[in-house]
């Protein structure tokens, strides 16, 4: 078989670009696209010395392995490293048959044997791009409901006021001894708000455990979300630490 170096520094590019990127998300980790490239330059050029060592291809096989895998892992620890490795060997084995079975092709030299050269390119974009258009789009959709799931906050008590971030969150089940909705917020990041009325204290039972949360009253808060803007008063807040993402957990209704 007449074997053209062009098309074997192509199709074996896009085949590790495509390992490389695999590797990243079967292994849970954010895609980097530089030490993909690099990793499919190294692996495409090994490819070409496999024909000049036909009685050491396993070792040189092996060799390409583990130093792709280096690059994909760069400086993340030993145990990153045996799992990239062990991924992408994985992924190596089964795309290669999956790919050799598609497009009548078989291993040769230690790369994909096939009639017409650029094939595996073609596929390993395309699945690349596939994979990459349905993450996007997820991501998207996600980042929309996160979007509704957030708002901005204004609270105000005797003319002054704060602004935070709030969180609308559907376990959010509290009620005070009327019977009204309970929202919980930072103490620390009211005290621009100055004195509060004390409104006594109430039991809170969460994962980590059960806490009795102080009880203030807000006089007026202003929410500010893609629905609009929602004015609530006199409101019943329970004091607790919160993270910084979010100061305030509204009841999603």
């Amino acid at each position: 078989m007449i074997v053209y170096v062009e098309a074997v520094l192509l199709d074996n590019f896009c085949f590790d670009f495509l390992l490389g990127y695999l590797t990243y998300l079967l292994t849970g980790r954010k895609v980097r696209y530089f030490p993909i490239v690099l990793s499919a330059i190294v692996g495409s050029a090994l490819a070409l010395v496999f024909p000049l060592v036909s009685r050491f291809q396993l070792f040189a096989k092996i060799a390409a392995l583990l130093i792709c895998s280096l690059l994909l892992t760069l400086k993340k620890s030993l145990r990153a490293y045996l799992v990239n490795t062990f991924v992408y060997a994985a992924l190596s084995f089964s795309l290669s048959g999956i790919f050799c079975f598609l497009l009548g092709g078989r291993m040769e030299n230690g790369f994909i044997g096939l009639k017409w050269g650029g094939l595996v390119c073609v596929v390993s974009v395309g699945t690349f791009l596939l994979l990459y258009g349905v993450r996007q789009t997820v991501g998207l959709i996600a980042g929309r409901k996160r979007k509704e799931k957030f708002a901005t906050a204004e609270l105000f008590n005797k003319g002054r006021s704060v602004k935070i971030s709030a969180l609308f969150d559907s376990g959010n089940l509290l009620t005070d001894k009327n019977g009204e909705g309970v929202v919980v917020t930072d103490q620390r990041r009211l005290e621009g708000l100055g004195d509060l009325t004390d409104y006594g204290e109430m039991r809170v039972h969460t994962a980590s455990g059960s806490r009795v949360l102080k009880l203030v009253k807000i006089p007026e808060i202003r929410i500010y979300s893609r629905a609009g803007k929602n004015i609530l008063t006199n409101v019943t807040a329970a004091l607790s630490d919160l993270p910084e993402e979010y100061a305030l957990i509204l009841p999603c209704e």
